[in-house]
C-alpha cells in the first residue's frame, strides 16, 4: 500500500484509494492465496511467448525496406506503449495529498457550520473559498446543505444516462473517420447483440460478472467475464481472473484494451449499455475480433 496504494478506484479524488480502503484488494488476492486464480505471470508469459513467435514469423517474411519499416516501428510501438498505461496509472500519484488537504477541510467546515460531513465535495470552488475565508476570520458559515442536496440528486440522476461515444460528436475527429473505433449510439442497440469497440482480440464465452464498483470486487471469480462502467488500475488484479472484459466507456487506448491484451484476454470496450443490458449470472460471449458482445447461448 506504500508503494501503490495510490493506484485509483475510480477518477474521482473524492473516491476511497486502495490505501483508505485496502479491503477490495485483499478480497480478490484471497483467490489467489487459496490457488483459486490462474498465475497472472504464467498467463504473461504464455502470451509473451506467442508475441515472439509472431514476430520471428514477420521477420522471416520480410525483406529489405519492409523489414526495415517493421522492426523500426516495432521498436517505436514497444517503447512508447507502456506510457500511455504508465500515465492512467500515475493519475492517482496526486490523490493521497489531495485528499488529505480535502478531509481535514471537510471535517473543519463540518465543524463550524451546516455543511454535513461529505457534502463540501460537491460545493463549488467559490463556496468553499468563501467558506475558507469566513473560518479564517470567525464568521458564520453559509448554509450549503440544500444545493449540495440537489447537486447530488442530480448527479445521482445523471449516472444513468448514456454518455456519448465522442466529443464533439460526429463521425470524424481531427480530419480521421471515427466509425471503425467508436460504439453504436444507445438507441442503436437493440436485441441480443451488443456493439461495442474490437480492443483486445479473441472470443470467449462465460458467466458475466457485473461489477459497479470495488465493493463488488469479491463476487469475481476465475473464467468470469469482467462487466463493468469502466476500469482503472486499483481493478487490475480481476482481469487475472477474468475470461474476457466488457465494459459501458473505453477505447483502444483505456486502460482495459490495455491490460486485456496484456494478458492475452478477448476486450469489447465503449458499449454504452453494458451494464445496463447484462446482469451477472448470464452466459454471453465476448467476441473481442468483430466488437461484439451476445447475450445468452447464442453465437456471435
Amino acid at each position: 500500500m506504500d508503494d501503490y496504494g495510490y493506484s485509483i478506484y475510480d477518477m474521482d479524488f473524492a473516491k476511497p484509494l486502495p490505501r483508505d480502503d485496502p479491503e477490495p484488494i485483499l478480497e480478490s488476492l484471497k483467490l489467489f492465496i487459496t490457488g483459486e486464480g490462474k498465475d497472472p505471470y504464467e498467463r504473461q508469459k504464455a502470451y509473451a511467448e506467442r508475441r515472439e513467435a509472431a514476430v520471428e514469423t514477420m521477420r522471416a517474411r520480410l525483406k529489405g525496406f519492409k523489414r526495415w519499416a517493421f522492426e523500426k516501428t516495432l521498436k517505436w510501438a514497444q517503447s512508447q506503449a507502456p506510457l500511455r498505461e504508465d500515465g492512467i496509472v500515475q493519475i492517482g500519484l496526486g490523490y493521497p495529498s489531495l485528499r488529505r488537504m480535502l478531509l481535514e477541510l471537510g471535517s473543519r467546515l463540518a465543524e463550524a457550520g451546516p455543511l454535513a460531513r461529505g457534502g463540501y465535495l460537491l460545493a463549488e470552488a467559490a463556496e468553499v473559498e468563501a467558506a475558507v475565508t469566513a473560518l479564517e476570520r470567525r464568521e458564520t458559515l453559509a448554509d450549503h446543505r440544500r444545493s449540495v442536496q440537489e447537486r447530488k440528486t442530480l448527479w445521482q440522476a445523471r449516472k444513468r444516462l448514456t454518455p456519448p461515444a465522442q466529443l464533439p460528436l460526429g463521425k470524424s475527429y481531427l480530419g480521421g473517420i471515427m466509425d471503425g473505433i467508436m460504439a453504436a449510439g444507445d438507441i442503436n442497440q437493440v436485441g441480443n447483440t451488443i456493439k461495442g469497440v474490437a480492443t483486445s482480440p479473441g472470443q470467449a464465452r462465460g458467466t458475466a460478472r457485473v461489477l459497479h464498483g470495488p465493493e463488488d470486487f469479491d463476487q469475481m471469480r476465475p473464467g468470469d467475464v469482467l462487466v463493468a462502467s469502466i476500469t482503472t488500475p486499483a481493478w487490475t488484479p480481476l482481469f487475472a481472473m477474468a475470461s474476457a472484459v466488457v465494459t459501458d466507456i473505453g477505447g483502444p487506448l483505456s486502460h482495459g484494451s490495455i491490460v486485456a491484451r496484456e494478458y492475452g484476454i478477448p476486450a469489447v470496450l465503449g458499449t454504452g449499455v453494458a451494464t445496463r443490458r447484462i446482469t451477472s449470472g448470464q452466459t454471453i460471449t465476448v467476441d473481442g475480433n468483430a466488437g461484439l458482445v451476445v447475450i445468452g447461448n447464442g453465437r456471435s
